[in-house]
């Protein structure tokens, strides 16, 4: 009987061929990409922190945050160019009396304050750089940004010397959580975020700034926040024209009516933004806008009922975010626009001139613990009064 050849010397002569060859080319495949991420991130860490700057805030009276006494706040920053401008968080220079820079060789300078803007929570500083510093940031593109991306944070933690954190990007803060003049969605990630490193930079794997970090939710874990770096365009660019953002302002505090809201009351309410504050001296105030005056709570969320309803502005809608976003963005300082209400049941129209919106006071959205905790999500946080509530707009 005739019996095939055995094939198990050829088998193993080719198990330890390929077996030589696998050695020969180093690690596995998964054990390669992962020598490569690990390379990638030492290469971004390499070409960013040289631009990062370590900040240092020294306040001779009372701190912005109400504590009354004369503390340093700390915080990181980024070049952003050959003539010294550097991009950081507003509330870490607020109210400060001086402002110190720490380049990344250890150079010390003291900076000035361009401009700031509470809002967005960004400041423009400037330095004199040293003869032939060329170390600066490449800006990217934040509106690109997706949820699962890998990103990396660089600051400077409690102030304790140059650090790296690595995460992805989880998600997004709804523009209908914040002010209306800061429509952008804010950049959440799971990299981790200490106090000293508000101001520094987010990173994508190219080595781009996509965001600047701001904070970590207190008591959370792995939840920080960055602002779009396409936001902190926009803002650099009217801090360095005029040293502040020029907003219109209105001068309403209101939220969207959803249907559920409508259905529960038998009261003549129809889509648009019920108005639940009139500011005072404010446009809508001279006007004669009309706010709510029956404050009800809805499963746990505050209603002031009976005001107008502002169902337009110039003919366009407002009965969702994307709405209000598309008509502020829109709007000028000294225009004069035509409102369409509802009062009382029936159609009404206005015409109000817009004004500049004022500043907000230093200490707006400052937490009131020092700085060294500096925990405060950008554009999250509630201006001073019970009405800001999720879904709730102010201009």
């Amino acid at each position: 009987m005739h019996r095939p050849p055995c094939n198990a010397p050829r088998i193993l002569m080719l198990s330890l061929v390929l077996t030589i060859v696998s050695c020969g080319h180093g690690l596995s495949p998964l054990a390669d990409a992962k020598t490569t991420d690990q390379e990638n991130t030492v290469r971004i860490y390499k070409r960013v922190a040289p631009a990062t700057v370590f900040i240092k805030s020294v306040f001779t009276g009372e701190h912005p945050s109400g504590t009354g006494k004369a503390i340093g706040g700390i915080g990181s920053g980024v070049i952003l160019d050959d003539r010294g401008l550097i991009l950081t968080n507003a509330h870490v220079v607020a109210e400060a009396a001086k402002i110190l820079v720490t380049l990344h060789d250890g150079t010390r300078l003291t900076a000035e304050l361009v401009g700031s803007d509470m809002v967005t929570d960004l400041a423009l500083l400037r330095v004199g750089l040293p003869k032939g510093f060329h170390r600066t940031v490449q800006l990217g593109d934040s509106d690109q940004t997706e949820i699962g991306q890998k990103v990396v944070a660089i600051g400077h933690p409690f102030g304790l010397g140059y650090a790296l954190t690595t995460g992805v990007v989880s998600g997004f803060g709804n523009p209908s959580e914040a002010d209306i003049a800061f429509p952008e969605r804010i950049i959440q990630i799971s990299a981790a975020i200490n106090p000293g490193n508000s101001g520094g930079p987010l990173v994508d794997t190219e080595g781009r700034v996509i965001g600047i970090n701001t904070a970590m939710l207190m008591g959370a874990q792995n939840i920080g926040f960055a602002i779009p770096i396409n936001a902190a365009k926009t803002v650099m660019s009217e801090l360095l024209s005029h040293g502040r953002v020029i907003r219109p302002w209105l001068g309403i505090t209101g939220k969207l009516l959803s249907e559920d809201v409508i259905d529960l009351f038998a009261l003549p309410l129809g889509k648009g933004l019920l108005v639940m504050h009139i500011d005072e001296g404010s446009p809508a105030k001279k006007a004669g806008l009309r706010a709510g005056t029956m404050n009800v709570t809805i499963e746990g969320e505050p209603w002031v009922l009976g005001g107008d309803i502002l169902v337009a502005v110039n003919a366009i809608q407002v009965r969702s975010p994307e709405d209000f976003v598309k008509v502020y963005q829109a709007l000028k300082v000294g225009q004069t626009v035509q409102l369409s209400l509802m009062r009382n049941g029936s159609p009404h129209k206005i015409s109000v001139t817009l004004e500049e919106q004022p500043q907000p006071p230093a200490g707006y959205g400052i937490p009131s613990i020092p700085e060294r905790t500096e925990y405060r999500p950008a554009g999250l946080s509630s201006r001073a009064t019970d009405l800001r509530t999720v879904g709730t707009f102010v201009f």
